[in-house]
């Protein structure tokens, strides 16, 4: 792959590749530190996304979520709590998600709350909450790390790194309020955070070749599907590297912006992974664990995005 299409991956020693959650830690830790993320401009940032997702796939979903819980703060015009690591909490899988109502002068958080990526990892999480009847979407700050969290369920490798664990909560935490009623979703860099990730999963396809390596082959077959997956890897880089020239240029609809470069870099990421599932044949794919983890890892996290959602959106549009 030619040096000017995907940027090189950031550097992450092999000492920081242990899986235990203190090493972990001081690996976010270390890729947080090593790039002025807040004053990149658009283009900048999704290269510096794309080098941290070939570093590693589960720890740039934890440095991505740390970026982006500070970028977050940025546009509410308020400071980060000291040095602390940060995510962004904001799932409602599965009809799932918190209600937030006043303690005295706390606020409480009751429910379910699913992929809470890096618990136990971070000291904070924005955290997304509704009120009772639904009616308001609120943003708190929180420290978490001595909330409860439930690590038995998750049942496959696949991102395991990445600590997306469950919470159940029915109490009062320590927390700040971020914005007005509805800051979250209404904010303009909503839909611009989906071209971050986008980015994120462009620099994993990079990092799934590079372990590919040799075993590609060169016979007709295999290179001809080396290519096809080589082709998919810069569609993802041209969407990416596209939406964030378009949304640095405001003003500007982010929405349909985001929309079309997660949907098309995720539908590129998969053929991609299909390309290499069979490069790699059976023994790749058992004995060689850096790979098959690499491969389980992408795939699992570019199952986020919403396959009909975004169709769906993208197809009632004029």
């Amino acid at each position: 792959m030619p040096e000017w299409a995907v940027p090189a991956a950031l550097p992450l020693s092999d000492d920081l590749r242990d899986p235990e959650p203190v090493v972990q830690r001081r690996a976010v830790r270390r890729l947080v530190d090593s790039t002025n993320w807040l004053g990149l401009r658009w283009p900048e940032l999704v290269d510096a996304f794309m080098a941290l997702g070939r570093a590693d796939i589960p720890l740039a979903r934890l440095t991505e979520g740390h970026v982006d819980a500070l970028r977050i703060l940025t546009e509410a015009a308020v400071e980060p709590v000291g040095d602390a690591l940060y995510g962004v909490w904001a799932s409602r899988s599965g009809g799932t998600g918190l209600t937030i109502t006043r303690d005295g002068d706390r606020w409480r958080l009751d429910g379910r709350l699913l992929f809470a990526s890096g618990a136990g990892l971070l000291d904070r999480a924005l955290v997304t909450a509704r009120t009772p009847d639904g009616s308001t979407h609120v943003l708190l700050d929180c420290a978490v790390r001595d909330w409860p969290f439930d690590t038995a369920d998750w049942r496959t490798r696949a991102m395991e790194l990445s600590r997306s664990h469950r919470t159940q909560l029915a109490q009062p935490v320590e927390a700040r309020r971020i914005g007005a009623d509805n800051f979250y979703l209404d904010r303009w860099g909503f839909h611009p955070g989906g071209i971050g990730v986008a980015a994120v999963w462009t620099g994993g396809s990079a990092r799934v070749l590079d372990l590919l390596g040799e075993r590609a082959g060169n016979e007709d077959q295999k290179a001809a599907r080396l290519g096809r997956a080589r082709t998919e890897l810069l569609t993802a880089v041209a969407l990416v590297r596209q939406a964030a020239i378009a949304v640095q240029c405001r003003p500007i609809d982010p929405r349909p912006v985001a929309t079309v470069c997660r949907a098309g870099v995720a539908a590129a990421v998969r053929r991609l992974l299909d390309e290499v599932r069979v490069l790699a044949g059976p023994a790749g794919l058992a004995f060689d664990e850096p790979l098959t983890r690499a491969v389980d890892d992408l795939a699992m996290f570019v199952a986020q995005q919403g396959v009909d959602s975004d169709a769906r959106y993208l197809g009632g549009r004029p």
